[in-house]
């Protein structure tokens, strides 16, 4: 059985190699909705009899792990030297990215954040990066 779970952040970036204004410092309202695999629970009278898991410890572990840790943050590129030092200096919650941190390199990088911290039993199928909502990136770990 797939579930699956969104929260919403708010977040900046910028991509200094971008040909479009991407290559600004702005930001974005980030939408990510992480699927979830697992049997439903079919131990009776179990508080998650029923379900694959309960949506409110999925939610609570998204929030620890991605929303706490980017909302009102900035994602850079380590690579961005410019843009690295004013940011570091500037912003308290910062995630420096090994790679530009596009749609894709962030649904990775929450799809990281989230696999290991799910019950056992219950694995992440896909990590869905809303940049936009009309752009997302999908990424199942592969």
């Amino acid at each position: 059985m797939l579930i699956s779970r969104k929260i919403e952040i708010d977040y900046g970036h910028t991509l200094p190699n971008s040909f479009s204004f991407c290559n600004q410092l702005h930001g974005h309202r980030g939408v990510i909705v992480a699927t979830v695999e697992g049997p439903v629970n079919d131990r009776e009278g179990d508080a998650e009899e029923g379900m694959v898991m309960d949506f409110k410890f999925l939610h609570k572990t998204m929030v620890e792990q991605i929303h706490d840790k980017l909302d009102h943050g900035f994602a850079i590129w380590k690579n961005d030297h410019q843009d690295l030092e004013f940011i570091l200096k500037r912003n308290k919650r910062v995630l420096v990215t090994d790679e530009p941190p596009t749609a894709e390199c962030l649904a990775k990088w929450a799809f990281n954040q989230l696999s290991t911290h799910l019950p056992e039993g219950v694995t992440l199928k896909n990590l869905r990066w809303y940049e936009t909502p009309n752009n997302w990136a999908d990424f199942d770990g592969k």
